[in-house]
């Protein structure tokens, strides 16, 4: 209560917090930083030709859902593979070549950054109302566009901080 302010990654994380905590020093940056080189290796992924499959994060975390997503997919009769986690830039390389990212979390996600780098990589994207990402205006971007977006979060979300703080 005697913050500042309790800096979110979405509306939907400042919901939350503003829901439990009953406070009104809430802000939304409405994203997260992505360094530049990150966002350039997605970049180069937003272009290459996709496998018309559903990509599905392997995960032992009951929370992240991998048996659920693997249900829907198969109840749907969609075509899928497992991806190991791995090294963030050999995941996305392996990631960005499919055409659908299946994540269905069980609990909330402040933003997932899994479902907006899909998005940025320019996939589709099967998901629940628990990603904080999905309740953003920019959301139903996807590819360059998104990019954008988030470069532009790359002084955006900064200045917002530093004016907040004078």
């Amino acid at each position: 209560q005697k913050a500042k302010a309790i800096l979110c990654q979405s509306n939907f994380h400042a919901e939350i917090i503003r829901n439990n905590l009953k406070v009104d020093n809430v802000v939304n940056l409405g994203g997260n930083l992505w360094s530049e080189e990150h966002l350039q290796l997605l970049e180069e992924m937003n272009s290459v030709e996709k496998i018309d499959k559903c990509a599905i994060m392997k995960s032992n975390i009951p929370h992240k859902n991998t048996r659920e997503a693997i249900q829907y997919c198969q109840a749907l009769g969609l075509d899928y593979e497992l991806l190991e986690p791995g090294p963030p830039s050999d995941f996305l390389r392996k990631l960005g070549k499919y055409k659908t990212l299946v994540f269905l979390p069980k609990t909330p996600e402040t933003l997932s950054r899994i479902v907006v780098e899909a998005r940025m990589m320019d996939m589709s994207t099967k998901t629940t109302q628990n990603v904080g990402a999905i309740h953003e205006d920019w959301f139903e971007k996807k590819g360059s566009e998104l990019i954008g977006v988030m470069r532009e979060k790359r002084n955006a979300i900064p200045n917002l901080v530093e004016e907040i703080f004078k």
